[in-house]
């Protein structure tokens, strides 16, 4: 039963009984690391696919993939306070209004937190504010979504709800789950739990997208190269069939494939085509891509270590995700 005191409405604890959740049946972050590798090339295109379609959404934001973090950032942190108070709101009901109450911050945090320098972080900021997407009331800083082109993460929460379905049928073949997940389920779980499953989400999303800058520099660059990359990968995952591990998939990424001209790259990135052609003059310079007699681009040289380390980081960091998503969906399914 429940009861108003002070105007709040109080849930008073009904004692049920429910089943104990077995710690043996959750997923385990190393097992589904080792599923991922197994199984990479038959996962790899649909992840990209998605990092790609995330990637351009967060640079059409703004035009600045750095504004868009400091504002995951700064959501990540209020999404951090609602769960360490046993708040979970559903997607709805978080989106019901324009204007929400984040976390106080300083740019000491922002620029050592997200690889930018105090002054960017300060001018970014004070940007942010000018345009009226930050704002502080008195002692308040709200996030007004009205005044800034950000979408709802909808596309998201159904693209990475078909990866993770994906991935569950590969965990079930592996005898780690009872059976596959369907994409409808888990969507449905997200959304119901939206501002956990989502700060769950940027706890993997904003490290690994920052490995990568760290390692190009900046987001466009490692946008750009990512997009030439990424072609090459589709057309080669296809020659190298459906099971094919990490290590191997990684040695065949590099290999000729299907160029892409600067014109394409600019469309799939929204990125400004003379940005485009800046930023892959600058990688044509260190060799990072190749331009072939019909001036398309193709990966260059790289350090496969290094560009191996970065990527098992990042799927470290999906294995993560994926163990805290399923386990908790399996929790939901004993209540």
């Amino acid at each position: 039963m429940d009861c108003v005191q002070n105007g709040f409405v109080v849930y008073m604890l009904k004692f049920m009984r429910v089943d104990i959740p077995s710690i043996s049946n959750q997923l385990n972050e190393d097992q589904v690391f080792q599923i991922i590798n197994k199984n990479f090339s038959q996962l790899n295109n649909i992840w990209f696919k998605f990092q790609m379609e995330w990637l351009k959404g967060t640079y059409s934001s703004f035009n600045d993939h750095d504004k868009y973090l400091i504002i995951i950032y700064l959501v990540q942190k209020t999404m951090n306070f609602f769960s360490s108070s046993f708040v979970v709101l559903d997607y709805e009901s978080y989106y019901l209004k324009n204007k929400i109450e984040i976390s106080n911050f300083n740019i000491i945090n922002i620029s050592k937190d997200l690889l930018i320098t105090k002054e960017t972080a300060r001018r970014k900021v004070l940007e942010l504010e000018k345009i009226g997407v930050l704002k502080r009331d008195k002692k308040k800083i709200i996030l007004d979504r009205s005044k800034l082109d950000f979408q709802k993460p909808g596309r998201s929460i159904g693209s990475i709800s078909n990866f993770l379905s994906k991935l569950t049928e590969a965990i079930a073949k592996n005898g780690c789950l009872d059976k596959k997940y369907s994409k409808d389920l888990i969507e449905s779980y997200i959304k119901k739990n939206f501002t956990h499953c989502w700060k769950l989400f940027y706890e993997m999303q904003i490290p690994l997208v920052l490995g990568w800058k760290k390692s190009f520099g900046d987001f466009e660059t490692w946008h750009i190269w990512a997009i030439i990359v990424t072609q090459n990968s589709f057309k080669n995952s296809k020659a190298m069939g459906s099971l094919v591990s990490r290590e191997k998939y990684i040695d065949e990424l590099f290999k000729e494939g299907v160029g892409i001209n600067a014109m394409s790259v600019s469309e799939l990135s929204g990125i400004p085509r003379a940005t485009v052609v800046r930023k892959i003059n600058n990688l044509l310079k260190k060799k990072l891509i190749l331009i072939d007699e019909k001036k398309l681009y193709h990966p260059g040289k790289i350090d496969i270590k290094k560009y191996s380390d970065i990527n098992k980081k990042a799927m470290e960091l999906l294995s993560t995700f994926t163990c805290k998503v399923i386990n908790l969906i399996q929790l939901n399914k004993l209540k």
